[in-house]
């Protein structure tokens, strides 16, 4: 799979097939540590950058940034280091809303705004222990055609992280690890950010990963006032 990673890479962007036929392909990408390695190969020097930047870098400031804004009102007293990284990934929709777009041209154009709530869904979706796995696996091979993190949990906590790719769970470790392989398929399988949190996606992208691309003024405005908050 590591010796294929650039000719895996070079078929799927000249062939303009679903997420499906990808996998079908090349099921392969589905065994755990593959998208990573694939990443790593297409590009090496981002590979590692959400882990090394996230907790030391981001995760309390953007807490803070939240908690001016009133959008985080949940004492941070007694949070683990994880647990602050884990509450600041969670912040990231209502700090880079949905904006509106069109669907469709002339006249019968359709504007569409998400809500800051299907935003947060269609990042991380949170479901309790004991969640069955089958039926929500079915419906959401049919209701969300793009990759997403699944915790199972109390509460915001999670216990259990899975990136949900084409009705597929792969387990991760950690939630940190989840948003990093999702973040990962996206470039991986050369396919676009969901509407609902294209902005969260651009936010990892240009300012996490340093990949180019993905800098709108929302991301570049919130990156300024991440790194000015003390």
């Amino acid at each position: 799979m590591q010796n294929t990673a650039v000719y895996r890479a070079k078929w799927i962007r000249d062939n303009s097939w679903t997420i499906d036929q990808i996998l079908e392909e090349f099921p392969r990408l589905m065994t755990k540590g593959m998208i990573a390695q694939d990443f790593l190969v297409l590009h090496g020097d981002a590979a590692s950058k959400l882990f090394e930047t996230w907790l030391p870098c981001y995760a309390e400031k953007i807490l803070r940034l939240a908690r001016q804004e009133g959008k985080l009102t949940l004492p941070l007293d007694g949070l683990t280091p994880d647990g602050v990284g884990e509450l600041a990934l969670r912040q990231l929709p209502a700090l880079l809303p949905p904006t509106t777009y069109k669907v469709g041209h002339g006249r019968g154009a359709k504007v569409v705004r998400h809500t800051i709530r299907e935003g947060s869904l269609a990042f991380i979706d949170h479901k309790p222990p004991g969640t069955n796995m089958v039926g929500y696996l079915h419906e959401a091979k049919t209701c969300r055609p793009y990759p997403y993190i699944l915790t199972l949990g109390n509460d915001e906590s999670a216990f259990q992280a899975f990136v949900v790719i084409a009705g597929q769970a792969l387990e991760q470790d950690t939630l940190l690890q989840a948003i990093d392989v999702c973040f990962k398929t996206f470039y991986v399988l050369d396919i676009k950010y969901p509407k609902q949190c294209e902005h969260v996606w651009e936010f990892f992208q240009s300012v996490i990963y340093e990949l180019p691309g993905g800098e709108s003024k929302m991301v570049k405005f919130l990156q300024t006032r991440v790194l000015a908050c003390k």
